[in-house]
């Protein structure tokens, strides 16, 4: 069962295609900060028993490019490169939070880094480049 973090001030948002079958996200803004986060479960574990590694990149690549997107009012966005180092496993159940930073925007580009902590622990550190398509 997904645990519930609105009383936390997080909105859930299912989303559709690929990110509807990962079990969406939450989202906040907290004073002028973008936030993300999911809940963990067990569909998200690999053979080892923890968060595979692939969801841990879908949920930084999805932060950062909703982020690339309302930092620039971009109609729309791509992913030129995410790059990532993980920094110790996430167990199953625990709660995934990111604060993307945009370090540098221009009139095509998004430059963006993160950190994903696991229940407030270090488990992965993203970089990435988005293109953005303005109106």
């Amino acid at each position: 069962m997904v645990r519930d973090l609105s009383d936390l001030g997080w909105r859930f948002e299912p989303c559709e295609g690929f990110i509807e079958h990962v079990g969406g996200l939450w989202r906040r803004e907290v004073e002028d900060r973008r936030q993300f986060a999911f809940v963990s479960a067990p569909m998200h574990a690999n053979r080892n028993g923890v968060v595979h590694g692939g969801m841990l990149m879908t949920f930084a690549d999805r932060a950062f490019g909703f982020t690339a997107r309302e930092a620039s009012a971009a109609r729309r966005s791509a992913t030129i490169s995410l790059s990532h180092q993980f920094t110790a496993p996430m167990d199953t159940g625990a709660v995934a939070t990111l604060e993307p930073r945009l370090v540098r925007l221009t009139g095509q580009m998004a430059f963006l880094t993160g950190t994903i902590l696991a229940d407030g622990a270090p488990v992965m550190e993203a970089q990435g480049v988005w293109r953005i398509w303005r109106d």
